[in-house]
């Protein structure tokens, strides 16, 4: 434990509470800009006990105080608590975290302490990322019981130099170079529910939600006068913008249809899920320094990893250690984070192109959810040349060719990620192929044959070849036979009893008869949130629509039915797409009591 010397680290200037509101606000930028917050939200802190994260609960800490109706990622505040983690593989961590907490409340935060389990922790040879893995996952699941979206981490300024010359040394191009994020999804925690991407439509089915997207009672009362007038009437897409419709459609996916065939029975399209956790990082424009001078001047206790101090550790402790004197100045702080900022920015206005591309071109058709497939068809990257400039036409366009095939694979990793299972969509380098196979224009040698389906990332295009430009059906690919199919087991009650069928005479309980829910939701393939409700005593397997399984479940059907699937099938999920989709399976017989 480190003792106050009332002395300021270097000379450094502990961080002012205006200048760390200015730091979260520049980085909690709304996640919903159509939606208001009905109930304010809690806002949880990672804390390690560190300095850098002791300074973060002070400021947290001095400015719920201060300003007691501030809203924190466009969230009103309900309260700051401490996440404290202990990683069990120090003997005297729990002691640490139990001081931690002591600290935290002499603060005025709540402290909330969870320990890591580890069955043999010393056999482990990359114990680093496993333990990083059950941090974040500790944290997600403690954020979503205690209702909280927010997470704010103490990530400093030296931390992101020791980043990014880690990246830079190890050989990453300038993407790499972005270092760590201002804000971005929880990691490590995609398979569970209301902690990554998923939890609003729950939130949304409560009875008292915490998001809502009704227009305020002032937009209403304008909007009555408006139509009252005819002469005031503003045509409907102007309604929309002025109501907030345009972002929700645009947010989720599943709100685009398909042209209904009429022959058809139609299918409800499956929601898709938005919300979890987001990670904040205010502190990233700090130094190590302001942040040990805040602690100082306000007497605030921190404790030291004894595991920071042995540079031979990792690569990062090597890094802290090293005498920054001795490097070249190109590799020192200021050059290293100022390169760093540029690709940031680089990179935000590259992905912002690629976007306005995807919507200029009408490039999305069609996204099905509850197939899981997406029709889309590529413009071509056509050269806009000047007629003056037309001896200059060849020169330039084959200047602009790179740029054009980083902003072509850009936008075809934000179509791979509405279908792909994969955790991790494939890196910018890996899809020099798909470019050239997409957007023959673009090749260095076009191939002057049809083009042809292929495979990227569990992803299938299938070219639907037509007038220019051509057509992609893009579908999840078929299961390969050296992998295990994706499974999700939910638990079942074996040991309850049935009620009879609700109506059947001399049933004097049949109104006591209730349907047995799951709440958790489980993530199967990479793509659906499934959970049963259902009143038998049977534990349900979730697998693919096996075809030696379907066979005989058609064979059960009654000839409607029969032909009501089969028509649903052709035309939802044509071909090997409907041994793509998950089906519910009975694992075991159904005993009653």
């Amino acid at each position: 434990m480190s003792v106050p010397t009332h002395v300021f680290h270097h000379g450094a200037k502990p961080i002012s509470l205006t200048e760390f509101r200015h730091a979260l606000d520049a980085v909690c930028s709304p996640r919903f800009p159509a939606a208001r917050h009905a109930r304010p939200r809690r806002v949880a802190l990672a804390i390690s006990g560190g300095v850098d994260s002791m300074a973060m609960a002070f400021l947290f800490s001095n400015l719920i105080r201060t300003h007691r109706d501030i809203k924190i990622a466009d969230n009103p505040t309900d309260g700051v608590f401490g996440i404290i983690i202990d990683h069990q593989l120090r003997p005297d961590s729990t002691l640490e975290a139990a001081a931690v907490a002591q600290e935290l409340k002499k603060l005025g935060l709540k402290a909330v302490t969870k320990s890591l389990s580890w069955k043999n922790p010393s056999s482990l040879t990359n114990i680093e990322s496993v333990a990083r893995t059950k941090r974040y996952r500790m944290l997600g699941s403690t954020c979503r019981y205690l209702n909280a979206t927010s997470l704010f981490f103490a990530h400093h300024r030296d931390d992101q130099y020791e980043t990014v010359l880690m990246r830079y040394m190890s050989g990453h191009r300038y993407r790499g170079y972005q270092g760590i994020r201002d804000a971005n999804a929880i990691p490590e925690c995609y398979d569970l529910h209301g902690v990554y991407k998923s939890g609003l439509l729950d939130d949304q089915s409560a009875q008292y939600p915490y998001l809502s997207f009704k227009p305020p009672n002032k937009e209403m009362r304008r909007l009555r006068w408006m139509l009252k007038d005819n002469s005031e009437c503003e045509p409907l897409n102007h309604l929309k913008y002025r109501l907030g419709v345009h972002d929700l459609s645009a947010r989720f996916p599943g709100h685009i249809i398909r042209e209904v065939d009429p022959r058809v029975p139609y299918l409800t399209p499956l929601n898709c899920e938005d919300g979890g956790v987001m990670v904040y990082r205010p502190l990233l424009e700090f130094d190590k320094d302001r942040l040990v001078a805040t602690c100082e001047a306000n007497k605030i206790k921190w404790f030291e990893d004894p595991t920071n101090a042995d540079p031979t550790l990792t690569p990062r402790n090597a890094i802290r250690h090293m005498d920054r004197s001795l490097l070249r100045p190109e590799l020192r702080k200021e050059a290293i984070l100022d390169m760093s900022r540029e690709a940031k920015r680089r990179a935000r206005l590259e992905d912002a192109e690629a976007r306005r591309w995807l919507m200029r071109e009408a490039v999305i058709q069609d996204f099905d959810p509850n197939a899981g497939t997406l029709l889309v068809e590529l413009a071509c990257f056509k050269s806009n040349t000047a007629h003056w400039r037309r001896l200059s036409a060849k020169p330039r366009a084959g200047a602009r060719k790179p740029h054009q095939r980083l902003i072509a694979a850009i936008a075809v990793r934000k179509l791979v990620e509405f279908v792909t299972p994969d955790i991790n969509v494939p890196p910018l380098a890996n899809l020099d192929n798909v470019v050239d196979r997409l957007f023959p224009e673009l090749a260095s040698q076009p191939d002057p044959s049809p083009p042809r389906a292929f495979t990227i990332a569990g992803v299938v295009f299938d070219p639907i070849v037509g007038p220019s430009p051509t057509k992609w059906f893009l579908s999840r690919a078929p299961f390969s036979s050296m992998k295990p199919l994706p499974e999700q087991k939910l638990p079942g009650h074996l040991n309850y009893h049935i009620s009879p069928l609700v109506g059947q005479p001399g049933d004097p309980n049949s109104r006591h008869r209730h349907w047995r829910t799951w709440k958790a939701a489980k993530l199967w393939d990479g793509r659906y949130w499934i959970r049963v409700s259902a009143c038998v005593p049977a534990r349900f397997h979730i697998l693919p629509l096996l075809p030696h399984h379907a066979k005989p479940f058609r064979k059960a059907l009654p000839p409607k039915q029969l032909a009501r699937l089969e028509q649903i099938l052709k035309y939802y999920a044509p071909g090997k797409i409907r041994y793509s989709l998950p089906a519910l399976y009975i694992w075991e017989s159904i005993y009653l009591a």
